[in-house]
């Protein structure tokens, strides 16, 4: 059993495709397999995928025949044929410094309770180029997921760019169950449902390479609502025993997604709105309070 899986998730990407898996292959730290999916590319992927065909390392190459639709399904296909003790989630247009898993694996090890151990990305365009650092964090630190998940993640991803973590695959198993369904918000949901089983670690140093500033990902999403109407099912996860959650910290979760409805269209918000009820009616139910 190797002590990493790398899975690569790509859909078009192929003009970036040799310079991520280049920089997975040219990892300085040996023991991984790499697992590569492809989502029924319109690009040249493929072709490209093939060149790596026989190297050692990869251990499985797969080609959907239909688009998935959402990311999300391919994390859960690479997860399930995962076989490390960790995972890394290798986006197909981001690339790493060649001591990203030697360095992130002894600072994961060096404390025994964290599930997720990242760095801080360089924020960078098409070109490479590093734009400005839009990081959460800018200072190393250890932290309890579920304190993570207590002031932080319930209304913020902290954890940008799934390229900058590695994680247990035995917890992502569990946790990457149901985002499927998600095209944005997937990865919020998961690290939320993964950091109230495991502690996080985090370190400033700049090991990968985020290419964000050529992506109008998080602009589509905004526009079509998703960061409300899927983001709000992470309150769904929250366990209010583990997290100790005061009926003070409740009313200032569900008044921030209230908040956030008068964000998107009107047709959109009964589904938010049933959310934010049912998730007070859980809490009461608890016997937290």
């Amino acid at each position: 059993m190797p002590a990493v899986s790398v899975i690569v998730p790509n859909y078009n990407h192929a003009r970036y495709l040799n310079q991520r898996l280049d920089s997975i292959l040219q990892q300085t730290f040996r023991d991984f397999e790499l697992i590569i999916l492809d989502d029924c590319s319109t690009d040249n992927s493929r072709e490209v995928i093939e060149q790596y065909r026989a190297h050692p390392q990869v251990t499985k190459i797969i080609f959907n025949e239909t688009n998935a639709g959402t990311p999300f399904r391919q994390w859960q296909k690479g997860i399930a044929a995962a076989s490390g003790k960790w995972m890394w989630i290798a986006e197909s247009d981001d690339y790493a410094d060649p001591h990203f898993l030697e360095k992130l694996l002894l600072l994961a090890e060096s404390k025994p309770s964290a599930g997720i151990a990242y760095c801080g990305p360089l924020w960078v365009d098409d070109k490479g180029v590093a734009g400005k650092d839009l990081s959460s964090y800018h200072t190393s630190f250890f932290r309890e997921g579920v304190e993570e998940v207590r002031t932080k993640l319930w209304y913020v991803c902290t954890i940008q760019n799934a390229s900058s973590a590695i994680m247990r695959r035995d917890l992502a198993a569990e946790a990457v169950k149901d985002i499927g369904r998600y095209r944005a918000c997937g990865d919020w949901i998961f690290y939320v449902k993964l950091l109230q089983r495991a502690d996080l670690v985090f370190t400033e140093e700049k090991l990968s390479s985020f290419r964000y500033y050529h992506n109008n990902t998080s602009n589509w999403a905004e526009k079509e609502g998703l960061w409300v109407t899927e983001g709000v099912d992470l309150i769904r996860h929250l366990d209010f025993r583990k997290l100790k959650t005061t009926w003070n910290e409740l009313k200032q979760i569900l008044g921030f997604w209230i908040n956030r409805t008068k964000t998107i269209r009107r047709k959109q918000r009964p589904g938010v709105w049933r959310t934010i009820v049912v998730t007070g009616i859980r809490y009461l139910l608890s016997g937290v309070r």
